[in-house]
Formats: structure tokens, C-alpha cells, sequence
């Protein structure tokens, strides 16, 4: 049995959905029952609780050989993850696959997550670490501007960033989790090369068949307009942060991780702006 948090994410219903595919049972960590009927669609079981609340999440944790340890990048990320690793080490001794981003100190997001890789290290658990770079399925943020203006607008500057593919992320959880002989090992996700925005808006012109540019905006400016997204404060200027470090060159360099533990090489920003083309306003 593996349980899965964050299993209604992003990421979570995608590692579910290899998990039950490779014919492992799953149970799923939601804190809102009414978002969970696509995970039971899956073959999930489901598991109400809430991070925020130690005591839900014993049953949770109760009988498990593996957790994939997936938390929102909140104020409360640490003491989230914190309580995951105590209420395991109560329940017995479950490998904890933890799933974190790879960004630099700078951001308050990734010192939260570092708080729980520390805690997580010294728990005396069975551990991993998958730690993605930027995903290139957040250009989807950009992708009203790219199809009305022919524009994406980020806080970049020139800097060449490895960012990496979603679904290469998932599918590399899902051979750790369904594999052995990872424990104590760190796995850094890249893309096949570090690249620019302009080699974004190179991109999204050749699969959209027509000119996008990338302009680059103040901190100020994505600040605003993640704020205006719903995100809240802390999540919003951690991830300011978190572009800053990557113009400073945090993450220009490039892993073979993808292709170790998936078999296939590592998806390119060219193949994801034809696989989604259509998010960014091209024709059906």
C-alpha cells in the first residue's frame, strides 16, 4: 500500500493514476472529500484529513510500505510535512518518497521545504528525494496573454533555466515508488536543456504558427498579478524568490535523472508547446 498526499494536486492525481496502473493499491490523503471522486474513479482509497491536524492523519498513514510525501508550497509547508513524518514514524517505518521543487535559499518556499528534508533525514525513516526544477506546465500562467497578444510576460530576465515536463516528473515518482533501491538517494529533474524565455516564445511561435515574444517584467509585476490569481502573499513572493534565484543561475544545468529512472529521455519545451498548443489558443 502506498499512500499518496497532495493526491488531488497538480502532481498527485498523475502518480495516482501510474500507481494504480502498474497494479498497486493506493490510498489517497485529500482534505476535501468532494475533489476526491476522480482518485476513486482510479481505484483510490480515499482518506479524509488534514495537515494542519495531526490527529487525522494517523489513519491515513496506518499500514503503509511507502508515502510520496507531496505538500502545498504555503506558510504552513513545513509543519505539514513535519507532522506527515511524525505520524509515520508512530505507524512503523514507511519509505518516504519526498516531492519538493529544487530552487535556491533565496525563496521562502524552498526554505520551508528544506526544513522538512531535515526533519525527514533525521527520522530515521527510509527516504528519497525528487526534487523537479520549474515546471514548464506553469507557462500555462501565460497562456491568455500568448493567445490574445502573442506575448508571454515573466520575470526572467536572459537567464537559461532546465526547466522540466510534468508528466517526466510523475512518471519518474512513480518508478521510485514502485522500484527499489533508492532509499537514501537525492534525484534532481531536469529537461533535456536549459533554456531561455526567448526560447519559450521561440517555441510556442513555431507551434502556434505564429510570432510570440517574451517580455520580461519587474518583481513588482508577477507579484501583482499572482496576487491577483489567489495566491497568497508568502506563496506569491516565495515564488518572486524563486525566479530570482534562477536568473542568478540556480538551475542552468542539466540532469540525466528522467532518463535513469523512466527509461525514455527527458520531454523538450518544444515537445510540451505541441502537446498543449491548444491551451495557448491554437486551433482544434
Amino acid at each position: 500500500m502506498i499512500l499518496v498526499t497532495g493526491a488531488t494536486g497538480a502532481t498527485g492525481p498523475g502518480v495516482v493514476r501510474g500507481l494504480r496502473e502498474a497494479g498497486v493499491d493506493v490510498r489517497a490523503l485529500v482534505r476535501n472529500e468532494s475533489k476526491a471522486q476522480p482518485l476513486r474513479d482510479m481505484g483510490a482509497e480515499i482518506v479524509v484529513g488534514d495537515l494542519d491536524k495531526p490527529e487525522t492523519i494517523g489513519p491515513a498513514v496506518e499500514g503503509v510500505d511507502k508515502i510520496f510525501l507531496l505538500t502545498g508550497n504555503g506558510e504552513a509547508e513545513a509543519e505539514h510535512g513535519r507532522n506527515v513524518i511524525e505520524a509515520a514514524k508512530r505507524a512503523g517505518n514507511p519509505h518516504i518518497v519526498r516531492y519538493a521543487g529544487f530552487g535556491s535559499e533565496k525563496s521562502r518556499i524552498v526554505r520551508n521545504q528544506q526544513e522538512v528534508e531535515i526533519a525527514l533525514k533525521s527520522s530515521g525513516l527510509p527516504w528519497t528525494l525528487l526534487m523537479p526544477t520549474f515546471f514548464m506546465q506553469n507557462t500555462m500562467l501565460g497562456a491568455q496573454t500568448v493567445a490574445s497578444d502573442g506575448v508571454i510576460y515573466w520575470l526572467m530576465q536572459d537567464a537559461h533555466l532546465a526547466m522540466v515536463d510534468v508528466r517526466d516528473a510523475t512518471e519518474a515518482a512513480v518508478a521510485i515508488l514502485t522500484g527499489s533501491g533508492h532509499e537514501g538517494k537525492t534525484y534532481v529533474l531536469t529537461g533535456p536543456a536549459a533554456i531561455s524565455f526567448h526560447d519559450v516564445a521561440s517555441a510556442f511561435s513555431k507551434a502556434l504558427g505564429k510570432e510570440v515574444r517574451y517580455v520580461d517584467v519587474p518583481r513588482e509585476a508577477l507579484i501583482e498579478s499572482m496576487l491577483g490569481m489567489g495566491l497568497s502573499e508568502f506563496t506569491a513572493n516565495g515564488y518572486a524568490e524563486l525566479m530570482e534565484g534562477f536568473i542568478e543561475g540556480f538551475a542552468d544545468a542539466t540532469t540525466d535523472n528522467v532518463a535513469l529512472l523512466t527509461g525514455h529521455p527527458a520531454r523538450s519545451f518544444e515537445t510540451f508547446a505541441r502537446d498543449f498548443a491548444q491551451v495557448f489558443g491554437a486551433s482544434p
